[in-house]
């Protein structure tokens, strides 16, 4: 459940700016989320347990409303396309000549 979802947010590109006012350093979510710390040019973030334990509930949290979000649009267009069949089943019909 959500596996996917997860894995997309973890693989998002993420810019985290140089501590040492170097350039900022490319990486993904995960390196930031699951990794001990990350190197810039001029500088170094060690990262808190705690933090990344929070970060990883929200990516968590994220992915099950993502997969909340696709059944409900899913169940209410299919109410769409039922109301929509009703309309026309229901409708007084005239033909003309």
């Amino acid at each position: 459940m959500g596996y996917r979802e997860e894995q997309e947010i973890m693989n998002q590109e993420v810019k985290v700016d140089c501590p040492g006012g170097g350039s900022a350093k490319r990486c993904k979510m995960k390196d930031v989320i699951n990794g001990s710390r990350i190197s810039t040019s001029r500088g170094e973030y060690k990262f808190k347990s705690s933090s990344q334990s929070k970060a990883k509930n929200a990516v968590k949290n994220i992915a099950r409303l993502q997969e909340r979000f696709t059944k409900d649009m899913e169940n209410a267009q299919e109410e769409l396309m039922e109301s929509y069949v009703n309309i026309l089943q229901t409708a007084d019909i005239t033909v003309k000549r």
